[in-house]
């Protein structure tokens, strides 16, 4: 089944075709997140993402809602994993915080 890409960068573009340097972003923690305990060898972010989003593309939205991390490569074995959920509250979390950093 085809889908629309989601564009992330989108609101960073400016007028004259420049796009702007992606600043931190943090999606705050809601009563709703799930979480999971990795599994080193076996877990992985599209994973996770294509298992509470629907969609393997999704992995970047997790990985901000655990910014102690860089990358999915600095994740240890055991260590607890917060997937921000639902999505579309996650979305708007990290669109909010661009429109801010445009502001």
């Amino acid at each position: 089944m085809a889908y629309k890409d989601y564009n992330r960068y989108n609101i960073l573009k400016n007028n004259d075709g420049t796009i702007d340097t992606m600043p931190f972003v943090n999606i705050p923690i809601n009563p709703s997140d799930k979480y999971e305990y990795w599994q080193e060898g076996i877990s992985r972010l599209d994973k996770l993402s294509n298992r509470y989003y629907g969609s393997p593309t999704w992995d970047w939205i997790i990985l901000l809602g655990n910014n102690q991390y860089i990358s999915e490569f600095d994740i240890k074995s055991g260590d607890l994993i917060r997937i921000p959920f639902p999505l579309n509250l996650a979305k708007t979390a990290y669109e909010a915080a661009l429109m801010q950093y445009k502001k």
